[in-house]
C-alpha cells in the first residue's frame, strides 16, 4: 500500500488537499464523525435532538429519550432503538428522516451488544423499510455503511454499489471515503487504489478521513513505515494530521506489541498540539489487549486524563472487552474509572460488568466464577446478587436458581417472591413442564407457594388447558399441599364465574375456612350466575368442622358455631344480589337447610335492607336462622370423589380394622379388596403377611381367583418360590383349575430373571395344555419379547434358539417378524452376520417370516456384500413380493447414505412406487426425529417425475419444526421454489403456523386466507399508484377534492350520501384522507347507522381499518341502536373459540371502547358480559380489555368495581394506558378523579416513571389552565415526592406553572 502513496500518480492529486478540506468541511462533518469520537459525540446530540423536535407526537417521547440517554452515556441499548423501531414499523407515514435515525442507531451507540447482533438489527430494519416502500436516497447506503463499518461488518463494497446503482442512486464523496475505509480494513491495496482513482475521476476532493483510512490500513496490518509515509504526504500536501490521525498509528503499533512506538507517537502528538483524547487511548489500550500484549497496558494509564465523559467511554470498552473475550483486561480498564457517589456507594455498583456477562451466555460455572473473582477483588461487591436479578429479569430460570444457591452460600436468606419472576416467564412461554418443576424446586427448599403465587402466576397457566381434579394432582407430585392446591383452584373457577366446577372441588376436597379469600370471588360468582344451591354448598364447606385435626384450616378461620359472623355477613350480601330476582327466600331456605347459624346483626341488617320486599316467610326463615339450637348438616359427600381418588390399601385396611371393631358386616369382602390394594401398590412384605394371616382365619376363604392374581403377583416380582406355593394351593383346592398362558409365560420370565433357564424350559413344557383354545393376546406376545430380547442382550444364541421353539412348539405364541427378532439380534451382537444369515433363511423357509431383514440389508450394505444383500433380497422377495422388497433396499440404501443405489433402483423401468411404503417410512422419520433420513430420501427422489415428494417434503417440514429448526424449515420451502415443486397447503399451513409461533416473518400467501404476510406494504404501494394516476390522468377527480366533497355533506348532515359518495370513489381507485374517513364513521356511529358503516369495511385492509378506527365506531353504531347485549355475546363466543393470536386480537377489536362502554357501565346486564370478556381476554394473555373497562368504572364513580379489576389484573402491569381517563377528566373538569388515578397508579410498582409523570403532569396542566396555581404547585411537590424527576414530566407543563407563579410573586425552587 506504501507504493500506492509514494506513486507520483497521485501526487497532483493530494496536491491542495488542505484547500479543498477547507471549502468542504462542511460537507465531510458526517465523515468525521466515523473517525473523531468528540464528533460523533456531539453530533448524536444534534442529530436526535433535531429529529425529536421533528416527529410526531407519539414518536417524541422516545427519541427524546434517545437523545437523553447519547448526552448522558454516550450509547444506547437495543431495547432502546427496538422501542423505536416498533413504532416507526406500526405507522404507515415512517419519513426518511426517521428511517436514517433508526439506521444510525445500529453501531457503536449499541455497545452493550455484539456487533453481529447490531449487524442483524440494521439488516432487519433495512429489509422492513425496503418492503414498506419507504423512499430512501444515498444517504441512507451511507448510514448503513457507516454501521457496517462500526461493526466489522464483511460486505462487498462492489455488490453495495450495485445495489445503489439499481436503485438509481448516485454514490456521493462520503459513500467512496466510507468504501474506502473498508478496503482498508481489509488491507486490500486494489481496492483502495479503485477508490482513490474514481473518486479522482470524479474530481471529488480527499480530506482527511481518505487519508486516515490509508494510515489505518497500513498501521493496522503491520505496515508501520506506509502508514508513517501516508503522514509525510499528508504534510507534502498541507495537511496537518489530526488526534485520530495519530491514534490510528498508535493503534497499529499496539496490535504488534510495540509500546515504544507507541509511547513515541503519543509525544509525537502531543508535541504537535493534538493531544490523544481518553477515547484514542482507550481504543489503543483495545488494540494492545486483542493483541495478547496485556502486559503493557499498565504503561498506558499515565498518559489517561480520565475527563468528563471518561467512565462511559471505559464502559463502552468493557463492553468490547467482554465481547471479545477479554475479561481479565476489563477488569483492569475498571479499576481506572474514577468513583461515582450516585452509583459506586449502592449495591448495584459495577453492575453493567455483570448484567453483559450474562448477556454472553457463558456456561452457569464460568458467570459464577468470574462473579466470585469480581466481588474477591472488590470490584464488584454484590455481583451475585446483581447476576441474580438481572437472571430473574431476563427469565433465565436454571442459571436463576443456580445463583439462589450461591446467595445462599453468602447467607442470604431466599425468599418466596424470588421466585414469582420465574413462574411468570414459564407461564408467558406456555411452558407447563417448566412451571411446575420451579414449583418442585420451591418447595424442595421449604418454600412452599403461597395461596397468592399460586392465583397468580400457577394456576391461571394451568387452568387454560387441563381439569381442576388434574391441576390438583400434578401440584401435589410438585409438594404442594393437596388442600392449598384445592382452595385456591376453587378461588380462580369462582373468579372465572364457574361456580359448578368451583363446588365441585369444595366439595371433593372441603377446603376451610379462609373467608377473607373466599368471600369476594363466591359473592361474584353468584352475582354472574344466581346459581344458589352451589353458593350454599360452597359457603358449607366453608364453615363446616374439620373432621380430623390433621385438615389444613387457619388458625384465624377456625371453622364451626364461632363463624356466624362471618356467615351472617356472607348471607346478608348475598340477600342484597339476589333480592332483585326476588330470591330470597329460595337463598334462605338453602341456607337454613345447611344448618348455617347467622348472627342476630346480620339478620337485623336484612331486615332493614329488605324493608317493604321483608315478607312473614322471610322473618320465619330469619329467626329460624338466628337460633341457638340449629344444628350444621354434615357436608355432603360427592360421589364423583370415590372414582378419582379411590382409597388407598392403608386407607382400606384402617376402614376394615374400624368395621371388625363395630362387628360390622361385609368383612370378607373388605379383606380382599385390602390384599388386592396392596397388590396394586406391589407392597410384598404386607402382601406376604396378610395372605399368612387369611390362612388363619377361619372363616375366610382365598378363592381360585384370588389365589391366581397372588400367583401373578408373585411372578412379575420375582418371588418364584411364593409363587410355587400359590400354585400348589390352587391345585389342591381345584386339581381342574388351569392357570392361563399368561401367567404361565410371567412364571418362565421370572426364572429367566433369576437365571434359572432350565427351569423355565421345563415349567413351560411340564405346563402346556393340550387342546387349549385360548388366543394369544397382545399382552403374550409382548412378555414373550421381552424374555427372548434379555437372553439375546445376554448374547445368548443356545437360549434364544430353544426358549423361541419351545414357546412355538407349545403354542404359546405364533411366530412373526417380532418374535423371531431375537433370534437374528442375538447372532448381530455377536457380530456373527453369516450365522444371522442362515437364521433368516430359516426364519423364511419355517415360518414365511423375514425378522430383521431391513437391519441385515443396512449390515450387508456397509460391508459392500453384493452378493448376499442379492440372495436376501431374493429369499425376501419370495414372500413379500419383488417391488416391495425394492422399496426396503431403497429405505435401506437412504438410511446407510447411500443415496446413488437409492436412486438407481427408482429409476427402475417399469417400477411401480409404492406410496404408502414411502409415506410410512416417513412418518417413521418424523417420530424418531430423523432428518438426515428424510433429507436422503428427498435427495434421492429429486426430479424423478413418477414420484410424489409432496409428503416427504412435508414430513421433513415437520421434523426440522418440531426440532425448531426454524431456517432450515423456511429454507425447504427456497427448496420447493428451486426444484419447481409446487407446495401443498398442507405444507404451507404447517409451514406458516410454525412462523407465526416464533414470531417470523411469512414469505407467501396462508392457504384459505388470500391475506399475505406483509399487506402494508402492498397498502401503500397501491395508494401511491392511485395517488399518481389521479395527478396525471387529465378529467379525474384528486384525492383532496373528493374528501372536501365527503366532509361538506358530512358537516350538512348527509352522512349517508357521503358514505356512497365514499364507497363510489373507492371503487374508482381512489382513497379519501383518513381524517375525513374517520370524521364520517364517528358521524354515522353516533346515528347507530350500521347499514351505512358495514360495507366500507370490505375496501379497508386491517392498517386502514386501525388508523380510521373502524371496528371501533362499528361497535359504537351497535350500541347506539341498541344491540349492546347481543354484540357482547358475539364477542365471547369469538374468544372463546379463538385459539391463534390473529384469532383472539379480531375478536378483540370488536370490543367497545369510549362511550359505547360507557353507556355499558351503566347496564347491569351488559356490564356483567363485558366482564366475562375481559376477564377471559386475561387469562389469555390480553390485558387492554381489563384496562378498559377499569377506565370506564372510575369515569362512573363505580370505585369498588375498578378496584376489584385493578387488584386482580392491573396491579402489577407495566403498562397501563389512561389518555380517555385524562381527556374526559379535562372536559368534565373533574381533577379529583384524576388524583385518585394517580393514587392507583402509585400502588403499582412496575409501572415506569414515565407514565405517572405524564399522569400528574396533565393535572398540573389542568390547575394552570383553571388559574388553581396552589393546587398546580401541590401537586408537582407531590410527584417529586414520588420519584418524579424533570425527564418523566412534561416540559412546557413545568414552564407555564413557572410562569404563572413568578407572575404571582411565588418563587418556584423546581429547575427545568
Amino acid at each position: 500500500m506504501s507504493s500506492l502513496l509514494r506513486s507520483t500518480k497521485f501526487v497532483r492529486y493530494f496536491t491542495g488537499a488542505a484547500r479543498t478540506l477547507i471549502i468542504n468541511s462542511s460537507k465531510t462533518t458526517d465523515v468525521n464523525l466515523l473517525i473523531n469520537s468528540k464528533a460523533l459525540s456531539a453530533a448524536n446530540n444534534v442529530l436526535l435532538r433535531d429529529y425529536a423536535t421533528k416527529k410526531k407526537e407519539s414518536l417524541e417521547p422516545l427519541l427524546q429519550k434517545l437523545d437523553s440517554e447519547v448526552r448522558r452515556y454516550g450509547r444506547i441499548t437495543k431495547r432502546d432503538i427496538d422501542e423505536v423501531f416498533d413504532e416507526l414499523r406500526a405507522k404507515n407515514d415512517i419519513t426518511s428522516s426517521q428511517s436514517l435515525l433508526v439506521i444510525r442507531c445500529c453501531g457503536e451507540l449499541v455497545p452493550e451488544e455484539l456487533p453481529e447482533q447490531r449487524t442483524l438489527l440494521v439488516q432487519k430494519i433495512w429489509n422492513v423499510l425496503i418492503e414498506r416502500g419507504v423512499p430512501m436516497d444515498v444517504s441512507h447506503y451511507n448510514a448503513l455503511l457507516r454501521v457496517y463499518i462500526e461493526n466489522e461488518h464483511p460486505f462487498s463494497p462492489a455488490q453495495f454499489l450495485e445495489e445503489m446503482e439499481k436503485k438509481g442512486l448516485q454514490p456521493n464523496r462520503v459513500t467512496y471515503q466510507r468504501l474506502m475505509w473498508r478496503y482498508c480494513q481489509e488491507g486490500d491495496v486494489e481496492g483502495a487504489t479503485r477508490v482513490l482513482e474514481k473518486m479522482r475521476e470524479l474530481n471529488m476532493p480527499v480530506s482527511e478521513p481518505v487519508l486516515n483510512a490509508l494510515v489505518m490500513g497500513h498501521a493496522f496490518h503491520g505496515d508501520t513505515e506506509g502508514a508513517k509515509a501516508v503522514l509525510e504526504t499528508m504534510a507534502g500536501a498541507g495537511l496537518k494530521p489530526s488526534n485520530r490521525t495519530y491514534a490510528l498509528l498508535a493503534c497499529g503499533y499496539a496490535k504488534q506489541g510495540d509500546i515504544t512506538g507507541v509511547e513515541n507517537v503519543i509525544t509525537k502528538a502531543k508535541n504537535d498540539d493534538n493531544e490523544l483524547t481518553d477515547k484514542d487511548l482507550l481504543d489503543i489500550v483495545e488494540h494492545l489487549a486483542l493483541g495478547g500484549h496485556r502486559d503493557k497496558i499498565n504503561q498506558i494509564f499515565p498518559h489517561l486524563h480520565k475527563g468528563v465523559g471518561y467512565n462511559q467511554e471505559v464502559c463502552n470498552l468493557i463492553f468490547k472487552l467482554l465481547n471479545k473475550d477479554q475479561e481479565e483486561v476489563a477488569k483492569d480498564m475498571m479499576k481506572t474509572m474514577p468513583k461515582t457517589t450516585s452509583v459506586d456507594d449502592t449495591k448495584f455498583k459495577g453492575a453493567f460488568f455483570v448484567k453483559h456477562l450474562l448477556k454472553l451466555n457463558k456456561p452457569v460455572e464460568t458467570l459464577i466464577q468470574s462473579c466470585r473473582n469480581l466481588q474477591s477483588e472488590g470490584l464488584v461487591p454484590s455481583a451475585i446478587y446483581i447476576a441474580t436479578e438481572a437472571a430473574l429479569q431476563q427469565g433465565r430460570s436454571e442459571l436463576a436458581q443456580q445463583l439462589f444457591k450461591e446467595l445462599q452460600k453468602d447467607g442470604m436468606e431466599i425468599r418466596q417472591h424470588f421466585y414469582w419472576p420465574l413462574l411468570t416467564q414459564k407461564g408467558k412461554e406456555r411452558d407447563e413442564e417448566g412451571l411446575l418443576q420451579i414449583v418442585r424446586n420451591m418447595t424442595n427448599e421449604g418454600l412452599v407457594p403461597t395461596g397468592e403465587a399460586l392465583r397468580d402466576y400457577v394456576i391461571p397457566f394451568l387452568i387454560e388447558k387441563d381439569t381442576p381434579q388434574n391441576i390438583i394432582v400434578k401440584l401435589q407430585v410438585a409438594n404442594v399441599p393437596v388442600i392449598l392446591s384445592a382452595r385456591n383452584i376453587m378461588i380462580e373457577l369462582l373468579e372465572l364465574g364457574n361456580i359448578k366446577s368451583a363446588v365441585e372441588i369444595a366439595l371433593t376436597y372441603r377446603p376451610r375456612g379462609q373467608y377473607s379469600l373466599v368471600s369476594r370471588p363466591l359473592l361474584n360468582a353468584l352475582n354472574k350466575t344466581k346459581d344458589i344451591k352451589s353458593f350454599v354448598n360452597i359457603l358449607h364447606v366453608t364453615s363446616s368442622s374439620p373432621q380430623t385435626p390433621q385438615e389444613d384450616v387457619s388458625n384465624d378461620d377456625v371453622p364451626g358455631d364461632d363463624n356466624v359472623d362471618e356467615i351472617g355477613r356472607l348471607v346478608k350480601n348475598a340477600v342484597k344480589i339476589v333480592a332483585k330476582d326476588n330470591l330470597t327466600e329460595e337463598l334462605l331456605t338453602t341456607v337454613l337447610g345447611k344448618g348455617l347459624r347467622i348472627s342476630t346483626a346480620s339478620a337485623e341488617e336484612i331486615q332493614q335492607y329488605l324493608g317493604k320486599n321483608m315478607t312473614a316467610k322471610i322473618s320465619e326463615l330469619l329467626s329460624l336462622l338466628t337460633s341457638p339450637d340449629l344444628e350444621m348438616a354434615p357436608v355432603e359427600f360427592n360421589g364423583s370423589r370415590r372414582n378419582q381418588t379411590p382409597r388407598t390399601a392403608a386407607q382400606l385396611e384402617a376402614l376394615l380394622e374400624q368395621v371388625i371393631n363395630k362387628d360390622g358386616n361385609n368383612i370378607n369382602r373388605l379383606r380382599k379388596q385390602v390384599i388386592n390394594a396392596y397388590m396394586k401398590e406391589k407392597n410384598i412384605g404386607k402382601v406376604n403377611s396378610l395372605a399368612e394371616e387369611l390362612k388363619t382365619i377361619p372363616d375366610f376363604d382365598l378363592n381360585l381367583s384370588t389365589l391366581a392374581q397372588l400367583f401373578e403377583f408373585y411372578c412379575e416380582n420375582d418371588e418364584i418360590d411364593r409363587a410355587q406355593n400359590v400354585k400348589a394351593q390352587i391345585t389342591a383346592k381345584d386339581p381342574e383349575f388351569v392357570l392361563n398362558k399368561y401367567k404361565k409365560v410371567l412364571m418362565a420370565c421370572a426364572y429367566v430373571r433369576a437365571n434359572r433357564f432350565e427351569e423355565a424350559i421345563q415349567f413351560l413344557q411340564d405346563n402346556k395344555t393340550s387342546g387349549e383354545t385360548e388366543t394369544t393376546s397382545f399382552l403374550i406376545n409382548s412378555k414373550t419379547w421381552q424374555m427372548l430380547n434379555a437372553l439375546a442382550e445376554l448374547k445368548d444364541v443356545k437360549k434364544v434358539k430353544e426358549m423361541t421353539k419351545v414357546l412355538i412348539e407349545n403354542e404359546y405364541i405364533a411366530p412373526n417378524n417380532i418374535i423371531l427378532g431375537p433370534s437374528i439380534k442375538v447372532h448381530l451382537l455377536n457380530n456373527d452376520i453369516e450365522g444371522a444369515l442362515n437364521e433368516f433363511e430359516n426364519c423364511c423357509k419355517q415360518y414365511r417370516s423375514t425378522p430383521w431383514k431391513g437391519e441385515l440389508m443396512k449390515a450387508l450394505i456397509m460391508k459392500e456384500d453384493a452378493t448376499k444383500l442379492q440372495w436376501l433380497a431374493d429369499l425376501s422377495t419370495q414372500i413379500h413380493g419383488e417391488v416391495n422388497i425394492l422399496h426396503d433396499l431403497v429405505l435401506a440404501f437412504v438410511e446407510c447414505g447411500r443415496l446413488r443405489q437409492a436412486r438407481r433402483i427408482l429409476e427402475t423401468p417399469g417400477l411401480q412406487t409404492r406410496h404408502k411404503r414411502l409415506n410410512d417410512a416417513c412418518q417413521r422419520y418424523v417420530e424418531d426425529g430423523k432428518s438426515e433420513y428424510l433429507e436422503g430420501l428427498l435427495e434421492a427422489t429429486k426430479e424423478l417425475s413418477h414420484i410424489d415428494r409432496s409428503n416427504i417434503f412435508y414430513h421433513l417440514l415437520v421434523t426440522y419444526c418440531k426440532a425448531n429448526e426454524t431456517d432450515k424449515a423456511l429454507g425447504l420451502w427456497t427448496v420447493l421454489q428451486e426444484e419447481g415443486e409446487i407446495p401443498s397447503d398442507e405444507f404451507l399451513s404447517y409451514l406458516g403456523n410454525h412462523l407465526k409461533s416464533n414470531n417470523r416473518d411469512i414469505p407467501f400467501v396462508m392457504p384459505n386466507t388470500g391475506v399475505k404476510a406483509e399487506p402494508k406494504k402492498k397498502a401503500i404501494v397501491s395508494q401511491k399508484i392511485m395517488t399518481q394516476k389521479s395527478q396525471i390522468e387529465p378529467g379525474k377527480i384528486t384525492k383532496s377534492e373528493i374528501s372536501n366533497q365527503i366532509e361538506a355533506l358530512t358537516k350538512e348532515g348527509n352522512a349517508t350520501q357521503a358514505m356512497d359518495l365514499t364507497l363510489n370513489h373507492i371503487k374508482d381507485g381512489v382513497m379519501p384522507k383518513s381524517n375525513v374517513l374517520k370524521f364520517l364513521l364517528k358521524t354515522l356511529a353516533e346515528e347507530g347507522n350500521v347499514e351505512a358503516i358495514k360495507p366500507l369495511g370490505t375496501h379497508l385492509n386491517e392498517t386502514m381499518k386501525r388508523t380510521v378506527t373502524y371496528d371501533d365506531k362499528l361497535t359504537l353504531a351497535t350500541f347506539k341502536r341498541g344491540n349492546g347485549a347481543t354484540h357482547m355475546d358475539n364477542v365471547l363466543n369469538m374468544l372463546e373459540k379463538a385459539n391463534t393470536k390473529e384469532e383472539i386480537e379480531s375478536a378483540l377489536r370488536k370490543f367497545p371502547r369510549s362511550s359505547a362502554l360507557a353507556a355499558a357501565v351503566q347496564d347491569s346486564e351488559i356490564v356483567a358480559k363485558c366482564h366475562k370478556v375481559v376477564e377471559l381476554a386475561a387469562s389469555k394473555g390480553y390485558m387492554l380489555p381489563v384496562n378498559l373497562l377499569w377506565i370506564e368504572y372510575l369515569l362512573a364513580g363505580m370505585d369498588k368495581e375498578a378496584d376489584s379489576l385493578w387488584q386482580k389484573y392491573l396491579n402489577k402491569s407495566p403498562v397501563i394506558v389512561f389518555r380517555r381517563l385524562l381527556q374526559e377528566c379535562h372536559l368534565k373538569k373533574q381533577p379529583q378523579v384524576i388524583e385518585k388515578m394517580i393514587d392507583i397508579l402509585n400502588t403499582n410498582k412496575d409501572l415506569s416513571l414515565a407514565s405517572l409523570g405524564n399522569a400528574y403532569s396533565r393535572l398540573i396542566n389542568f390547575y394552570v389552565s383553571e388559574n388553581n396555581i396552589d393546587s398546580a404547585k401541590t401537586t408537582l411537590n407531590r410527584a417529586i415526592g414520588n420519584g418524579i424527576t424533570k425527564e418523566h414530566l412534561n416540559q412546557s407543563t413545568i414552564r407555564k406553572l413557572k410562569e404563572n407563579l413568578e407572575a404571582a410573586g411565588q418563587k418556584f425552587d423546581f429547575s427545568i
